[in-house]
């Protein structure tokens, strides 16, 4: 009687797959919250971008017979003439405020600036949105920031 021999795998040789798997997925589990955190962060992005997108929108569907943009009551002041910054609070929803709320999440700053062409040239804004809307300047998470020509001859 001869016998015969299967081929199979030695115990050593399992533990050691074994080994090596576990330490990949370990490797792999340590980057999901780095993945998550960059996800989240470029959803902020993405959202205060829109934003901005909105207020410059906005601003440019202004009458030229009026002050004050149609959707967000942005006051738009002369051409020669700066205004104190307006600041609009937005939630995760988009929903705006002028006032901060519970809700608030972006806040979004435009500051008018002088153009020396007179009535004749355009009104340059800077538009900021900034997350979250209740920290201070040095302490946000992010902030998208544009600048805006609007043509009001």
């Amino acid at each position: 009687m001869t016998g015969t021999r299967t081929a199979a795998f030695s115990l050593v040789e399992v533990t050691l797959a074994l080994g090596i798997s576990a330490f990949a997925l370990i490797a792999i589990f340590g980057l999901l919250p780095v993945g998550l955190q960059v996800s989240r962060a470029a959803g902020e992005q993405n959202s205060a971008s829109s934003i901005l997108a909105a207020i410059a929108a906005d601003l440019r569907a202004t009458p030229t017979s009026g002050t004050t943009s149609p959707l967000f009551g942005i006051t738009i002041p002369g051409n020669a003439s700066t205004t104190s910054p307006s600041t609009l609070f937005f939630s995760k929803e988009g929903e705006h405020s002028s006032q901060i709320t519970g809700n608030s999440r972006y806040a979004a700053t435009v500051t008018f600036s002088t153009n020396s062409a007179g009535v004749n040239g355009a009104s340059f804004s800077n538009v900021a949105v900034s997350w979250p809307a209740a920290a201070a300047a040095a302490n946000v998470e992010g902030s998208v920031e544009s600048f805006v020509a609007i043509v009001r001859n």
